[in-house]
């Protein structure tokens, strides 16, 4: 079933990423032809709006970073449409306004549920024979044992080591800041999503090298790179397959492993 959406997302996305160009060509043939357009259709904030349409369409408006690049493209846009409103500079005001309030209704767990993840955490270095490692010399990193991932960094930055051996994927979203998270020692078998949304941030994920990765990142100005060790012994184990969906502006996303 996760292979039809996958194959259904991604027709949808390529004849929504084709018609898109196809309209962009038009109108520079037009423009190019001496015909008047207006000049906010050549503008950046265009290209965010057209991204983020694409990103929608590919992965059926699931997650929020489509809607994320249509509002920043179209909040610039309103400034060129109405310059005496010159919205441009209450962009930040507004976008620290709206963390703080998020972080306001951001609910947060509670002692109890603390106090089972340590106790998890530590049922698990008590089993004999179990593969869990304590970090040597990164005492900053928390260990997860959860099987599904939700991690926010905003202005900061976050460390996770992540032991469970039923990984389900997960969430994370940065915005000016980082997130590093090591996935050596978590296991699953099948097809796992990670959803990421990049906003002038980046992350890193440390991961075995026999895991088959699949890059679904939309975005600009951004990049996604794989730098983990090939062994020909080791090679890709198409058995576990992580694949990273999501958006990324102005931000980075990087694979390595030991």
């Amino acid at each position: 079933m996760e292979k039809n959406n996958n194959f259904r997302n991604n027709e949808t996305g390529r004849i929504a990423g084709g018609l898109i160009l196809v309209a962009v060509g038009a109108f520079l043939l037009l423009r190019n032809m001496g015909l008047f357009l207006p000049d906010w259709l050549f503008s950046w904030p265009i290209i965010l709006i057209l991204v983020g349409v694409y990103s929608g369409f590919k992965h059926n408006f699931r997650n929020n970073s489509w809607l994320i690049l249509i509002a920043v493209g179209a909040f610039f846009l309103v400034d060129r449409f109405i310059p005496s409103l010159s919205l441009e500079p209450l962009f930040w005001p507004l976008v620290i306004i709206g963390l703080g309030i998020a972080f306001i209704l951001r609910p947060r767990r509670g002692r109890w549920e603390d106090f089972k993840k340590d106790t998890r955490n530590n049922q698990w270095k008590s089993v004999p024979g179990s593969s869990f490692q304590e970090p040597a010399d990164d005492t900053s990193a928390n260990i997860d044992s959860n099987d599904f991932l939700v991690a926010r960094s905003v202005f900061s930055g976050i460390k996770r080591i992540i032991v469970t051996k039923n990984f389900q994927g997960g969430n994370v979203f940065c915005i000016f800041g980082g997130a590093e998270f090591d996935l050596t020692q978590a296991d699953f078998t099948g097809l796992v999503v990670l959803k990421l949304e990049m906003i002038f941030g980046g992350s890193k994920f440390i991961i075995p090298s026999n895991w088959t990765v699949q890059n679904e990142i939309d975005g600009i100005f951004h990049g996604v790179e794989d730098k983990r060790k090939w062994s020909a012994d080791a090679g890709s184990n198409p058995a576990k397959i992580l694949i990273l969906r999501g958006s990324a502006v102005f931000g980075g996303i990087e694979i390595t492993s030991y």
